[in-house]
């Protein structure tokens, strides 16, 4: 009589906690994908060098730049005219506000 009494306590304990869990919801998962063409100026502006902004350097200029950050890590990318995804590489000898442009698009 015992083990049918514990049974069903851990039987009402398991469904009363399948009913009241919350459900997943993957809209913040910690990833963001934002517009960050601002925060970028090409190398012959001045204020790409004076701490304001991220200098890069790409044929494109400082067009259609996409930010990704999950969980405090940001990469940027490009957008070219078909739409292929560049990375901005940062390039780490003159500083992390000098950005390239990635040739092989994605």
């Amino acid at each position: 009589m015992r083990i049918k009494v514990v049974l069903g306590a851990g039987a009402l304990t398991v469904g009363l906690g399948v009913f009241f869990a919350p459900t997943a919801s993957a809209q913040d998962a910690g990833f963001s994908d934002y517009a960050c063409s601002d925060q970028f100026a090409v190398p012959w502006s001045l204020d790409a060098w004076t701490g304001e902004r991220s200098a890069v350097i790409s044929p494109y200029g400082t067009a259609d730049i996409r930010c990704s950050s999950f969980h405090g890590q940001t990469s940027a990318y490009q957008l070219d005219p078909q739409g292929r995804k560049h990375l901005l590489n940062p390039f780490g000898i003159l500083g992390p506000t000098l950005y390239i442009w990635d040739v092989n698009g994605r």
